[in-house]
């Protein structure tokens, strides 16, 4: 495999035409004895672009990023930088405890050839009140590692922590944060967020990440979408988004209803965290990875599951 090289101090990814459209955020295949299989991960990356996304996410919540030792998320990023090239922007989701392990964990997914990192929140940010001041050190001490930054409001469900418009107006003043993914599941937190991050910073891509209201959170305003459901449904959600953007809505609004939602209530619906388990299930029925598996403590699905994962893709024009 060839080594990949940085692009982060690429002057476009640190715009919001960087962002513009649909990132998937991507679903890592694994072998039955629980391994990433990099050849279907390299695959499965070169499927995406040929469906029209703009970019990619290795690494996130979708990735089981939280379940890969370092070195497991290093060889992610070698894999699809490894099968893209430059040819879409590829981020690596951030996961860490604590400041100085983030550092040094970015540091390492720079080198590795990820374009922007997705910043997940730490423990210290658990629990209300949440010191804007606590948040915006963490997000600069991370701005040293001279790689552009995805801030991340995630919803509690996922394990994730939703800024409040304080600490998004703080953090919006971080040199190197070029988009803010709002993944709240929650209308209001939506606009409240936008709302926010628009008046501190609106040279600062606004991303929806709300995979349960896609349609509506496009809509509601987005530059762009980073989405795990894009990571099966790639070409659905670019479509969607792009007549969302022509403002031609009576088609997105079809889409939406008629495709685009049935499927995303089966995938996010409760557990949500069965969502990676399912996405993964409709890849295979596409043909695009050969197993399923998840690593544990996740749970494999249900027959159950999987049967309405396939009618669900079926409503969606996938099969």
């Amino acid at each position: 495999m060839k080594s990949a090289t940085p692009n982060a101090s690429n002057a476009s990814v640190r715009s919001i035409d960087a962002f513009v459209g649909v990132n998937a955020s991507m679903a890592l295949p694994m072998t039955k004895g629980f391994e990433p299989d990099y050849q279907g991960l390299g695959r499965y990356a070169r499927w995406l672009v040929d469906q029209g996304v703009t970019g990619v996410t290795v690494n996130a919540d979708t990735g089981e990023g939280a379940h890969l030792s370092l070195e497991e998320r290093i060889r992610v990023i070698e894999s699809v930088k490894s099968e893209v090239g430059e040819a879409i922007l590829v981020a690596s989701g951030l996961i860490a405890s604590h400041t100085q392990q983030a550092v040094e964990i970015a540091s390492a997914l720079r080198t590795a050839g990820a374009d922007a990192l997705l910043v997940f929140g730490i423990p210290a940010f658990n629990g209300k009140p949440l010191p804007s001041e606590l948040v915006y050190q963490y997000f600069a001490s991370l701005s040293e590692c001279d790689i552009p930054l995805i801030g991340f409001n995630l919803t509690a469900s996922l394990g994730g922590v939703v800024f409040e418009p304080e600490v998004i107006a703080r953090i919006a003043t971080i040199d190197n944060l070029v988009a803010l993914k709002e993944a709240s599941f929650d209308a209001a937190s939506y606009v409240a967020s936008r709302d926010a991050l628009r008046s501190a910073a609106p040279n600062i891509a606004f991303l929806s990440g709300c995979d349960n209201f896609m349609y509506e959170s496009f809509v509601l305003g987005a530059d762009g979408a980073l989405l795990g459901y894009a990571g099966l449904a790639a070409e659905l959600t670019c479509q969607v988004f792009g007549a969302v953007a022509s403002k031609d809505f009576e088609r997105a609004e079809t889409l939406s209803r008629d495709r685009m939602q049935p499927l995303a209530e089966v995938l996010f619906g409760a557990p949500v965290r069965n969502s990676r388990a399912r996405i993964k299930e409709g890849l295979r029925l596409l043909g695009l990875i050969d197993e399923t598996t998840v690593r544990p403590p996740l749970l494999p699905l249900q027959d159950s599951e999987r049967a309405a994962v396939k009618a669900a893709m079926t409503v969606a024009g996938l099969l």
